[in-house]
């Protein structure tokens, strides 16, 4: 008898780009699921049936009704999981495990493992907002969690230490699976290109605490110092994020840099290629970034933080350079430092490429992810 397996997603791109490769072996005889995916635009992406797959709508979020949004989102969640009824349910995200947790307080004997991939604004934002947003919603979201249908999966170990120590989950339900893995064919490793002026590159959403007017000041200090590079930033909006950058605000933070703003980019393999270094000082609440590791596995030296996630994805001195939070100044020297050593630079990449096959193969996360599947499925 097959086992049926319902994905929840908090948009498609997060399906195809993260949890593809675990749906697309759960599906195979040997595991034996019926694979759903149940996400906004889901019930129209004619790509799930190619799979095998079945999809299933959510409506879009709203940022300007959230909560009557959420309450529609998790009304039709309600009612995606009683007609499906499915074995297991994987949620993704922290808003859309909080959802599905509370969901599934109404569903009997349903097990769901929950993905945190970072802990968002919710976190890591900062101000009054936040911290009054976790006094309110911090009871539910133990409700949610803490419970012996509930097993989590996170990213890093910084959010799961939060998560236990704040008594939002059980330690022993926890399982630490660093990222959500890289295709290392994919990524493939690809040399340098040979230039006198090397590109720097920051792919990322649109996200204030990404660290784009770090990055732009920093490549606004390397300028007044005369050190000749290209800097280009790579992404496009967050349109479901508060703390989303407007077009707007993003033209007005490059004004009078050399900093170009690519907007999205559909072939960022390409991009890889055609740069010599990846900066990303984000202080977000991240999993581990999947573009770090995209951009170690291609072989390139990273700048990022020594904060929750992005740490995790290069070894310091060796596969790259962790620098400060907010920190245009440190930023600049450890961007000058690699700009202007190729042999460095170089020698960085190859160890990172070395660091994201041994640490991040993505068969590696399925294989794993799906171990997760079989305890839940066991648990009592």
């Amino acid at each position: 008898m097959s086992k049926s397996l319902l994905f929840i997603v908090n948009h498609m791109d997060c399906f195809w780009t993260r949890r593809f490769p675990i749906a697309k072996q759960a599906i195979t005889p040997e595991e034996g699921w019926d694979v759903s995916v149940c996400a906004s635009g889901a019930d129209s992406d004619d790509r799930l049936s190619d799979y095998g797959f079945k999809g299933l709508g959510l409506p879009e979020p709203s940022r300007a009704h959230v909560i009557v949004s959420n309450v529609k989102i998790m009304l039709v969640m309600l009612r995606v999981i009683r007609a499906q009824k499915p074995d297991l349910i994987h949620a993704m995200t922290l808003k859309y495990a909080f959802m599905t947790g509370l969901v599934c307080l109404f569903v009997p004997r349903v097990k769901v493992v929950h993905t945190i991939a970072g802990l968002g604004y919710l976190f890591s934002g900062e101000g009054f907002k936040p911290k009054l947003l976790r006094f309110l919603i911090g009871p539910f979201l133990t409700l949610a969690l803490r419970n012996k249908r509930s097993f989590l999966t996170f990213q890093n170990p910084d959010d799961m230490r939060v998560m236990i120590e704040g008594g939002y989950v059980h330690a022993d339900q926890s399982t630490l699976i660093k990222g959500s893995g890289i295709d290392l064919d994919e990524y493939a490793f690809t040399p340098e290109p040979q230039s006198d002026k090397p590109l720097v590159v920051m792919p990322t959403r649109l996200i204030h605490e990404k660290g784009i007017k770090v990055f732009i000041d920093a490549c606004n200090i390397l300028t007044q110092r005369g050190i000749d590079a290209d800097f280009q930033i790579a992404g496009g909006g967050a349109p479901y994020n508060p703390r989303e950058i407007s077009t707007d605000a993003m033209h007005a933070m490059l004004e009078g840099s050399n900093v170009t703003w690519l907007g999205h980019v559909s072939d960022i393999v390409g991009l890889y290629r055609k740069c010599n270094l990846v900066v990303y000082p984000s202080y977000y609440g991240e999993g581990v970034p999947k573009v770090l590791l995209e951009a170690a596995a291609t072989g390139r030296a990273i700048i990022t933080t020594d904060h929750a996630g992005c740490r995790e994805a290069i070894i310091d001195a060796e596969s790259g350079i962790l620098v400060p939070i907010k920190d245009s100044e440190a930023t600049a020297d450890a961007m000058a430092t690699l700009i202007q050593n190729a042999t460095l630079r170089n020698t960085m990449g190859h160890a990172a490429r070395e660091f994201a096959a041994a640490e991040y193969d993505v068969n590696s996360v399925v294989e794993r992810t799906l171990r997760v599947y079989d305890v839940a499925m066991k648990a009592q």
